[in-house]
């Protein structure tokens, strides 16, 4: 009976011994199953880390509305000074640069012609005197008295064409630009001197501008233009609409229009680069910085991340006009919601983010 008893503590002790390892290997097995999972969950915060952006709250804003074209600075005016071809000149009297009133003389061309004219003319203006006097007395028929006056007219006429030809003068207050010949030469003009010499207006200029046909009712003459040119970046020039076509091409969808700029100091010269804004009073709507708007690849298309919560959603938009450093958005955002300004290269559908600003602020220009 004592022999039994201690067999059955022996066999209690062993199955103590192996419970107790059960469970070591037990809490092992759960130590390593939790350090796993606790690693996995690592990972994936660390493979969804947050992106850091600049947001902001779209907000309605009333902004000036203008639109920009360039264009080249032109004369006001520009002519060619020539006589009549295969006639010597006998003398310029301006070099090319100069400054010149209307009317002033700019050559004389070789007179000979002239004076035959004027001697012809005298000729038939005695005998139409000679013949009035002979037709009141009946003396000679009206048929003869009409062709005198008929030859004192061709005379007159030819006169005063030889006249205009032989001392050329300036059409309009202007500049000399071009001296193609020198005194003595026989007028013949060619491609390469189409004339004895060429003058320019150049006080007051003109910028011609196409202008879309979305604002054709907007653009009216008088209205006031700002041109910048790249000679003088840090100056303004003030213009105005002088011209506006009636008719819109039917090609292009735009409208010529005819910007006058005074030039009393002479600074702006005809082919200079320019610059035109016209001022179409103020819009209210959404605008948004221009750097919030990504292009999609490869087409037109175009978009801006929107907050929600701590995600981003992928927005198409459409754009209108650009103000500066904004932007017009005409559908696709609405104002309260929260845009991303700043960080969007590392940015996808769904993206976490988070906000390093203050997104409330708008941006100023």
């Amino acid at each position: 009976m004592e022999q039994a008893t201690n067999v059955s503590g022996r066999t209690i002790k062993k199955i103590y011994r192996g419970l107790a390892g059960y469970a070591l290997l037990a809490l092992l097995l759960n130590a390593c199953g939790g350090n796993e999972q606790q690693a996995q969950t690592q990972e994936k915060a660390e493979a969804e880390q947050a992106v850091a952006v600049e947001a902001q709250v779209i907000q309605v804003q009333t902004l000036p509305q203008q639109i920009s074209y360039t264009g080249n600075i032109e004369p006001w005016e520009q002519a060619l000074i020539a006589g009549q071809t295969g006639v010597r000149i006998d003398r310029i009297h301006v070099q090319e640069g100069d400054q010149v009133r209307k009317g002033q003389v700019l050559a004389t061309m070789n007179s000979t012609q002239l004076n035959q004219a004027k001697t012809q003319l005298d000729l038939a203006r005695r005998n139409v005197t000679r013949l009035d006097t002979l037709y009141r007395i009946g003396s000679v028929s009206g048929q003869q008295f009409d062709q005198a006056q008929t030859e004192y007219q061709n005379a007159l006429s030819n006169y005063n064409n030889l006249a205009q030809n032989t001392r050329l003068t300036a059409n309009f207050n202007g500049v000399i630009t071009g001296k193609y010949f020198t005194s003595g030469e026989i007028f013949s003009p060619s491609a390469d001197a189409p004339a004895i010499l060429s003058m320019m207006q150049i006080d007051p200029v003109k910028v011609t501008i196409r202008v879309g046909e979305a604002y054709f009712t907007r653009v009216n003459e008088g209205m006031q233009a700002t041109v910048l040119s790249d000679v003088y970046p840090d100056q303004e020039f003030t213009g105005q609409v002088y011209r506006k076509s009636p008719t819109i091409d039917r090609g292009s969808r735009t409208f010529q229009t005819e910007i006058r700029i005074d030039n009393k100091d002479r600074r702006l010269r005809p082919g200079m680069f320019a610059r035109v804004t016209l001022n179409l009073g103020e819009a209210e709507g959404i605008y948004i910085p221009t750097s919030a708007v990504v292009n999609q690849q490869g087409t037109t298309n175009q978009f801006v991340y929107v907050v929600e919560g701590d995600r981003v959603r992928r927005t198409a938009v459409e754009t209108g006009n650009r103000y500066e450093e904004l932007i017009q958005i005409q559908s696709g955002l609405e104002a309260g919601q929260r845009i991303v300004t700043e960080g969007m290269g590392k940015l996808n559908e769904g993206s976490l983010v988070r906000i390093m600003n203050n997104p409330g602020q708008v941006s100023e220009q």
